[in-house]
């Protein structure tokens, strides 16, 4: 075996050893770029978004709350999984 070859074995052997997952979460965001984390709860905003101008979207009031931009469909599921209402924007 040459000592180039025993290197990248060992070079690849302690990267896998070393290297740790990625930690993400599913889901997509709405029309501002924000989502909420269906097993927590919690509502949070990635990048902003512009949402097209001919598409109706609605806010999910919660507590006081308005987190707009959803589909009517996935307002209705949060409003029923966390409570609240839907509102058209």
């Amino acid at each position: 075996m040459s000592k180039a070859f025993l290197m990248v074995a060992l070079a690849i052997l302690f990267t896998g050893v070393f290297a740790t997952p990625a930690a993400s979460h599913s889901g997509g965001t709405n029309a501002q770029g924000c989502h909420t984390n269906r097993s927590t709860g919690d509502y949070h905003c990635h990048t902003p978004k512009t949402p097209p101008p001919s598409r109706t979207t609605y806010c999910h009031v919660i507590n006081g709350e308005s987190r707009c931009g959803y589909a009517q469909s996935t307002c209705n599921d949060l409003a029923s999984k966390y409570g609240g209402y839907c509102a058209k924007e």
